[in-house]
């Protein structure tokens, strides 16, 4: 049964895993060999990381951008989807936080399951490989690209490509379009399959309240803090609170 917020032109199964999770793998596999670069040079896994998402984003805006031809849909109607009701700057507002505080407690109960995860998996792979945090002494203007890149591009980017055209065109009904869309989203990560259960459980809140509410702004902003108050905090020269 299909809700007002689905797309007619919902995909197949096939399909929807494939532009699901088909981004991730070039970005991971151009990630990897960039971390092993950087590393030689003595840089961060996190810079190679960032220097790879505009492959990421030129990937999703492609696929966004060929749709839209195909399937002749104005960038408004994506931003603003079917259903959707006008809302005020103050419910985005309260919306950005309610969602962020949910998506960090989430991520907080998820946390066991990382750190055990991340303990097996660090006895195989090698260090570049790994992105478990920010490192220490990392160098500002790296901090601040990320908080361009990983704080403001690809939220804008992954949350328009997941949220507001992949999930609608989901062959379920809509009471289940957000857990598959924020599993696919989650899987989608393959360079730290670690945070597996965390952006599941992170990502389901801003999956559910596309849903429910059809405005995707909400989301990107919280995306956006998602990303980037931990960069923000080790830019004021303050711990991370789950480092």
């Amino acid at each position: 049964m299909t809700e007002e917020w689905q797309a007619p032109d919902r995909y197949s199964w096939r399909k929807t895993l494939f532009l699901h999770l088909a981004p991730g793998i070039p970005f991971t596999l151009a990630g990897f060999f960039a971390a092993w670069l950087v590393s030689r040079a003595g840089g961060s896994t996190y810079l190679a990381l960032l220097l790879c998402i505009p492959l990421l984003a030129v990937c999703e805006v492609g696929v966004l951008i060929a749709e839209r031809k195909r399937l002749n849909w104005t960038w408004k109607s994506l931003m603003v989807p079917r259903g959707s009701d006008r809302v005020s700057i103050l419910d985005i507002l309260l919306s950005v936080a309610t969602l962020y505080v949910i998506a960090q407690v989430a991520a907080a109960l998820a946390a066991p399951s990382r750190t055990a995860i991340l303990r097996v998996m660090a006895a195989w792979l090698p260090p570049w490989a790994i992105f478990n945090s920010l490192p220490a002494g990392i160098a500002s203007s790296t901090l601040w690209l990320g908080l361009f890149l990983s704080g403001l591009v690809a939220p804008i980017v992954e949350e328009l490509y997941f949220r507001a055209f992949l999930m609608p065109r989901i062959p379920v009904s809509g009471r289940w379009a957000p857990a598959v869309n924020a599993a696919l989203f989650a899987i989608y990560h393959f360079y730290t399959p670690w945070n597996c259960l965390v952006f599941f459980l992170a990502f389901l809140p801003l999956a559910t309240y596309v849903r429910f509410r059809g405005n995707v702004l909400p989301t990107i902003l919280t995306h956006c803090l998602f990303n980037s108050v931990g960069v923000i905090l080790v830019l004021a020269g303050l711990p991370l609170p789950f480092n």
